[in-house]
């Protein structure tokens, strides 16, 4: 119990609990070619006061008397603009703003309001695209000064690198938001005392983990994977020295926090050591001293405070431990050791040289790049599949799991040619079904096998995971080209469509929002409280027929931003088949099937045509707009639009930066996105240009600092 007490007071007193920084407010671009004030509130009389004046004022929003200055009514003036860019007002029956007009006023009231940062992940959407894309960037970019909690794989691969890899068991401390899109932001995570309480145990394990030992013969004797500096410090039949104390901070110093101590900080622990010493034992003193290292803020968060040189401008350069520990923790879940040691040589002083480590960790196979498949985790979400409830089924085998390890196998395919990586992870005519390698004893050498494998005297008539792909029997040469004029890319896998389906049924909705979001760059507002978004359950009709319920004017307004994105993807079931026609009850065959008594027997189904067409309306680019007739026409304009390549930039920024995007990052995006088109649709090239960028090197400067 005084053990804890003293490791909270450390972990207080070491600043463990201070909350994670705003980012700054960006200031809006200077010399936007928009729209006036004044020309703005002509736009809102001609198209909304007839609605909402001062006779009828709809919905309690006036917009008759809005002033010419945007900044004297923020609120109302980002109320308009929200509503033109989701395309929710003007309502459809009333005459519409014409494209190039509600673009160029929803920049116009965005650089007006300066627009802060929006902070929560399926917020990112917010800054209009255009103002990110539309015309040359000329201001250098900057990221905000912050510290940034350790991700949940951050705070394992911490625990891994004291250890020297001889993990523990641990509780996971950290959990990342709920909320939709990239979820690791800095400003959204600290640690509170649960947390702390969960910490205090986990370092404590750690700690015994780095010191255990053995009493053999009545001798200590340090196990093979203890760390000798710390192990000395608990033989219960000697004393250590001073020095010998010191030389263990210093090791646990470089083994949490990756640097050396000053030092203050040693006399500081040298200390705790003392007041320990009065309350308890030698060897748990020595414990206390080494889970206090542990619970250091700089060893759970990432500082990015930008300690390095200041240019110009006044923007500061992250120093180069900050620069070795922030590319580490992008790529992968622990300090990297060739970029320690660069650091410490002074080698990652230029973006040259920081871009040179970036592409030798990206190409090396050994080097933990675990991040990377992440991102494409976090994009697609095909990951959350195993979590989609499905009942068991007659004729299949159901493994969302597998298919989860399949699609990550595919991705790391693509990602291993490193061309066109988007357009091919959108429409690539090839996958892997039911994939898993193994080492052929006999020949000592790796080779593919079915990942699952059914009994053929116990599966009642269950077909195997590869039949949900297309394939009657699984194939031994992977990837396999997928049967013609069935399903292209990620999008078509059983993993993202089981993902972005129901427990029954398929989710046009959702997946329709996933492309507005994920690919277009548009967004939805939220389901409004008090409405029932129920779909009828009507089992005799099709679902695209059942969704036309949204048609109804109050839900259409949002659903026309969803729905036709979505529905092509009723090509397939709700487990990820292909199909040509959807089973629906005949309702005259169901009342006959009666037995002798007149006793119903169940239903009867029948098969109805499907309908596989869809839509893009409102993008953002004219020439993506149009229809489809099927799901895989669908994928393939959008694979070929500049938008959805763009937008694709954006979320690899979200991740990689792990901040929303601010108009001052323009230039970072506009230089990623040409690095990927140059290099051929590198995704190493646009990580490469992502991690050396402006925005990752740099902070803001100190308010009141001169610029």
């Amino acid at each position: 119990m005084l053990r804890a007490t003293f490791l909270f007071a450390a972990l207080v007193a070491a600043g463990a609990l201070l909350p994670a920084a705003e980012p700054p407010k960006p200031p809006a671009p200077a010399g936007a070619a928009a729209p006036a004030g004044s020309e703005l509130v002509a736009l809102v009389k001609a198209h909304c006061v007839r609605c909402h004046g001062p006779a009828k004022a709809a919905g309690g929003f006036r917009a008759d008397d809005l002033p010419a200055d945007l900044t004297r009514d923020k609120e109302r003036w980002a109320a308009v603009r929200d509503q033109l860019r989701d395309g929710l007002m003007p309502p459809p029956k009333e005459p519409r703003v014409e494209d190039a007009k509600k673009r160029a006023a929803v920049a116009a009231i965005t650089a007006g309001l300066g627009h802060p940062v929006p902070r929560l992940p399926n917020q990112g959407n917010l800054v209009p695209h255009e103002l990110l894309f539309g015309r040359p960037a000329a201001a250098a970019s900057v990221g905000p000064a912050r510290v940034w909690r350790l991700s949940p794989g951050g705070y394992v691969g911490l625990a891994r690198e004291v250890t020297r890899g001889r993990l523990p068991s641990l509780v996971q401390p950290f959990t990342l938001s709920a909320e939709r899109g990239i979820r690791d932001f800095a400003s959204l995570y600290t640690i509170d005392e649960p947390s702390a309480e969960v910490l205090i145990r986990n370092a404590e394990a750690i700690v015994d983990c780095q010191t255990a030992y053995d009493i053999k013969d009545g001798k200590f004797a340090p196990k093979q994977d203890s760390i000798r500096e710390l192990t000395v410090l608990v033989d219960p039949n000697a004393a250590p020295t001073r020095a010998q104390v010191e030389a263990a901070v210093r090791t646990q110093y470089r083994l949490a926090i990756g640097r050396a101590p000053t030092d203050e900080e040693v006399g500081r622990f040298l200390g705790l050591y003392e007041k320990c010493l009065k309350l308890g034992d030698r060897p748990g003193a020595a414990k206390t001293v080494l889970q206090a290292v542990l619970l250091r803020t700089d060893a759970l968060y990432r500082t990015e405070l930008g300690r390095g040189p200041a240019d110009a401008t006044g923007r500061r350069r992250l120093a180069p431990d900050e620069v070795a520990r922030a590319v580490s923790l992008a790529l992968g879940h622990a300090r990297e050791a060739g970029l320690v040691a660069a650091a410490a040589k002074g080698e990652l002083a230029t973006p040259e040289q920081v871009a040179a480590h970036v592409r030798r960790l990206l190409d090396d196979p050994k080097a933990d790049r675990s991040r990377v498949l992440g991102f494409f985790r976090e994009f697609f979400e095909y990951g959350n599949a195993p979590l989609v409830f499905k009942d068991r089924q007659r004729d299949l085998h159901h493994v969302p799991t597998q298919y989860v390890a399949d699609t990550d196998r595919l991705i790391l395919h693509v990602l291993a040619a490193d061309k066109d990586v988007l357009r091919e992870l959108l429409t690539t005519p090839v996958t892997f079904a039911n994939y898993a390698t193994g080492k052929n004893k006999q020949k000592g050498v790796e080779e593919s096998k079915q990942a699952v494998v059914l009994n053929p005297n116990n599966n009642k008539g269950q077909k195997n995971v590869e039949t949900v792909y297309g394939f009657e029997q699984w194939p031994a040469q992977q990837p396999a080209p997928v049967p013609a004029d069935t399903r292209l890319g990620v999008l078509m896998q059983p993993s993202w469509l089981v993902a972005w389906s129901t427990n029954f049924d398929n989710d046009p909705v959702r997946r329709g929002r996933w492309v507005r979001e994920r690919l277009l760059g548009g967004t939805v507002p939220d389901l409004p409280i008090g409405v029932d978004a129920q779909v009828p359950d009507d089992p005799h009709r099709t679902l695209r027929d059942r969704l036309t319920v949204t048609r109804d004017q109050r839900c259409w307004k949002c659903h026309q931003r969803m729905d036709e994105l979505g529905l092509p993807f009723e090509q397939f079931d709700h487990f990820g088949r292909f199909r040509t026609a959807e089973p629906v009850v005949d309702p005259d065959a169901t009342a006959k099937n009666v037995d002798k008594k007149g006793k119903p027997l169940g239903p009867v189904f029948k098969e109805a045509p499907l309908v596989t067409t869809g839509a893009v309306a409102d993008s953002g680019d004219p020439a993506l707009d149009g229809t489809a007739r099927d799901p895989r026409e669908f994928v393939r304009k959008l694979a070929a639009s500049d938008r959805v390549r763009q937008v694709f930039v954006r979320h690899a920024f979200r991740y990689y930066l792990g901040r929303n995007e601010a108009l001052s990052d323009a230039r970072t995006l506009q230089a990623a996105d040409r690095a990927y088109v140059a290099s051929g649709g590198s995704f190493k090239a646009l990580v490469a240009a992502l991690l050396t960028s402006d925005s990752f090197l740099y902070r803001a400067p100190a308010e009141g600092a001169s610029k």
